[in-house]
């Protein structure tokens, strides 16, 4: 893809906490861009947060990643290889042409188990559930996982155009323009599963950056919703943090590894504020 090119910039390191969440089944994914809005031929990192807090958490391992891609406005798409350490996978990606792209990633599937031992202990694993059975005095959880993580990033002036839809396997399709959006406005997105409108039921969440340190602790806190549309209300300005999962029984010849496939997706979108003191006259 000519419009973009990815150069080397040194991840954080940071500790991958594989299993042990208080909060949550499993760690969330999902992709930032150190901006949302840039000026033609502006470089900005792209990167990752994995984990329970927003907007930074733990680092990514290599082998988490199956696919991490931008999608450029005229439709071409960059695959970009994970980092070999575990960080926040950070890229330096040069937006060469206006128009709005499209960063997403995709996890390779792993297991989560959640069970008691026989001494009545609370367990976690990152194995399948028949890797403890015969230590469990009780199966608590017992998922398979995908992810799909997805953000945008404008250059230049907003045109009104925008890929709403990419082709991950489950995913948030913004209706409007998520690059231009501004405090007050409403969020509305359509979920697709496979390539088709999924109007089975799920779950969603939200949050932006600064209302909570606390791990979980969410803006809007999670709510079960059936059918193909999300409404988001963004009150506030800043970074916006929106996850949305479903979860289906496992086939016959898997429920001795799992119980349920749980499939993620998460958007970051970024709700500007208006300048409230002016420019300085230097730096």
């Amino acid at each position: 893809m000519k419009h973009v090119r990815a150069l080397s910039l040194p991840a954080v390191l940071v500790l991958f906490l594989a299993a042990g969440a208080q909060w949550a089944d499993a760690h969330s994914l999902y992709i930032q861009s150190g901006r949302h809005r840039v000026a033609e031929g502006k470089k900005t990192p792209l990167f990752f947060c994995y984990g329970h807090h927003f907007p930074v958490d733990d680092g990514v391992r290599a082998n988490k990643l199956a696919a991490v891609r931008v999608h450029g406005p005229d439709g071409s798409v960059t695959e970009l290889a994970p980092r070999e350490a575990t960080g926040l996978q950070s890229r330096m990606i040069e937006y060469a042409a206006p128009g709005t792209y499209v960063l997403t990633a995709e996890t390779n599937p792993g297991y989560y188990t959640k069970w008691v031992d026989k001494k009545g202990r609370d367990r976690s694993t990152i194995k399948p559930m028949s890797a403890v059975r015969d230590k469990a005095e009780k199966i608590v959880t017992a998922l398979y996982s995908r992810q799909f993580a997805k953000t945008y990033v404008r250059c230049g002036a907003p045109d009104g155009q925008f890929m709403g839809r990419v082709g991950l396997p489950l995913e948030l399709v913004p209706v409007q323009d998520p690059t231009n959006l501004k405090p007050g406005d409403v969020l509305t997105l359509k979920v697709f599963r496979d390539g088709r409108r999924y109007t089975g039921p799920g779950h969603w969440d939200a949050t932006y950056g600064g209302f909570s340190t606390e791990s979980e602790d969410l803006y809007h806190p999670g709510a079960a919703v059936t059918g193909d549309t999300i409404r988001v209300p963004l009150d506030q300005p800043g970074r916006w943090f929106v996850r949305y999962y479903i979860k289906t029984d496992a086939p016959a010849d898997k429920r001795e590894e799992y119980r349920q496939l749980k499939q993620t997706a998460t958007l970051v979108i970024l709700v500007p504020n208006e300048r409230k003191r002016s420019r300085p006259d230097h730096h």
